[in-house]
C-alpha cells in the first residue's frame, strides 16, 4: 500500500511531507485518478483557496473519495482545506467563520488532553492561513484551538486528523504560500502583514509533532 497526497493548487505543496518515502501525488489542478482503496496506506489532503461549500465538480469526486478511504478505516490526514473536507465527510458542518480570518503565525493552545497523543506540548506557534470553519461530530475530539476559532485540530477515531493550520510549512513553501496568494492578506480577523509572515523561520518542532502525528494515524 501506498501514501497519496491530493494537492489542490500548485502552491499548497507537501512542504516537510517530502520527508515521507514512497508517495504519489494527486493533483487535482491537472488530470488525475483516484487510486482503488486498498492501495490507500495513508491518504493526506492539502490546503486549498476554494471552499468546501463551491460547486465544483473535481470538489465532489473528491469528497466521495476522502468518505470512501474514511469508511474504510485508512488514516487520513487533512490540512486546512483538508481538514474541512473530512470535518463534513464525518458529519460536520464547514462555514464561513463570523469573527473573520487567521493569516499568518499565531499561537494555538491545547484544548484537552488525548492520552494518546501526549507527545503534545501545550501551546505551538504556527501558520494560519484560513476563514472558514466547522462543527464536529461527538465522536471527533477537539485538541487544539484559538480564540477564533475552535477547531483548530480533531482526532477522530484515531486514525484520522484534521488540522487547521500549516504544520508542513517550510520556509520555501512559505514564501511560494504568500506570494502566490498574498490577496488573502487582508480583511477581518487576526491577519498578519505579508513582511511579518515572511520574516518567521517555521520552527522545527511543527516538523516533528506532524511527523509523530503520521505515524500514530499509521499505527490505529
Amino acid at each position: 500500500m501506498t501514501t497519496y497526497i491530493i494537492q489542490h493548487v500548485p502552491f499548497e505543496s507537501p512542504g516537510i511531507l517530502e520527508k515521507i518515502q514512497n508517495y504519489e501525488m494527486i493533483k487535482m489542478f491537472e488530470s488525475f485518478q483516484f487510486p482503488k482503496l486498498e492501495e490507500v496506506d495513508l491518504l493526506i489532503i492539502l490546503g486549498g483557496p476554494m471552499g468546501v461549500y463551491d460547486d465544483i465538480e473535481w470538489l465532489q469526486e473528491e469528497k466521495q473519495f476522502i468518505k470512501a478511504v474514511i469508511q474504510h478505516n485508512r488514516a487520513v490526514l487533512g490540512i486546512c482545506l483538508g481538514a474541512q473536507l473530512i470535518a463534513e465527510s464525518i458529519g460536520g458542518k464547514v462555514m464561513p467563520n463570523p469573527k473573520g480570518k487567521e493569516v499568518g503565525w499565531w499561537p494555538i493552545y491545547k484544548r484537552q488532553d488525548v492520552d494518546a497523543l501526549n507527545f503534545l506540548p501545550e501551546k505551538l506557534e504556527v501558520l494560519h492561513w484560513h476563514g472558514d470553519t466547522f462543527t464536529l461530530p461527538e465522536e471527533a475530539t477537539t485538541f487544539y484551538s484559538t480564540e477564533l476559532c475552535k477547531n483548530q485540530a480533531f482526532l477522530y477515531k484515531n486514525n484520522v486528523v484534521g488540522l487547521q493550520f500549516h504544520f508542513e510549512t517550510t520556509k520555501g513553501s512559505l514564501k511560494t504560500m504568500v506570494e502566490a496568494d498574498a490577496s488573502y492578506i487582508s480583511g477581518k480577523g487576526m491577519i498578519q502583514s505579508k513582511e511579518a509572515i515572511l520574516a518567521k523561520t517555521p520552527p522545527e518542532e511543527n516538523a516533528d509533532i506532524l511527523l509523530q502525528l503520521i505515524q500514530f494515524i499509521k499505527g490505529n
